[in-house]
């Protein structure tokens, strides 16, 4: 079996490719979910659906804490999405409120013939 400088065996190199592969789609759509919470008001492109990489073996040591740090943007972006969803929930509550004190939210359309 061929071995490259660092003396990692070719098949350990390809795993090693995968795990940094998978890495790399996770902390996009993390930078994504952060960019969205930055600024909700720009339309931006969803992803594609996410699918659990087939992946051999535990994760390399050396991909151990960027794996690590990933999880902790997660969980902060995880916070501040439910958080956000959260203020979206009270304020669509309050637009019903008001909807239905100023009878706006009758569930009816209303029409007003200009001509008259």
């Amino acid at each position: 079996m061929s071995t490259d400088v660092v003396g990692r065996n070719a098949p350990d190199l390809d795993e090693h490719l995968h795990w940094e592969t998978a890495l790399d789609r996770l902390e996009l759509d993390v930078m994504l979910a952060e960019r969205t919470l930055a600024d909700p008001s720009r339309d931006r492109h969803i992803g594609e659906p996410w699918d659990e990489p087939t992946l051999a073996g535990p994760i390399p040591a050396d991909l151990v804490e960027r794996a690590l740090e990933i999880r902790e943007r997660q969980l902060q972006v995880e916070a501040e999405l439910a958080r956000a969803v959260g203020v979206a929930r009270c304020q669509h509550r309050f637009a019903d409120r008001v909807d239905r004190a100023t009878g706006r939210g009758a569930g009816r359309s209303v029409y007003l013939d200009v001509e008259a």
